[in-house]
């Protein structure tokens, strides 16, 4: 079992559900090969970074990450909730 990043960085596209801390996350997750996070958004989300994750039989990813909270925000911030200056640091430039 790998972490997190690596499946972000592997390339796969992951249209799911994510489940962090036991808490389903409020915003479904969309990566494909083109997407990216930064160095900065790394940092920001390491405990989720750095965690093994699970996927599930019906298509679902679980990290395996105690701290809901930061998935709540990674989550909105992977879909575009938050400032543009902000998710240009966590995600680059299109």
């Amino acid at each position: 079992m790998s972490k997190f990043l690596d499946l972000l960085r592997s390339g796969e596209d992951i249209d799911c559900d994510l489940i962090i801390g036991g808490v389903d996350m409020p915003a479904s997750f969309v990566w494909n090969g083109d997407s990216k996070i930064t160095d900065y958004g790394v940092e920001k989300y390491k405990a989720i970074m750095e965690s093994k994750y699970t996927k599930l039989p019906n298509g679902n990813i679980e990290i395996h990450c105690d701290d809901d909270k930061l998935g709540e925000s990674f989550c909105w911030a992977a879909a575009g909730h938050i400032g543009t200056s902000e998710y240009t640091r966590i995600f680059g430039e299109d």
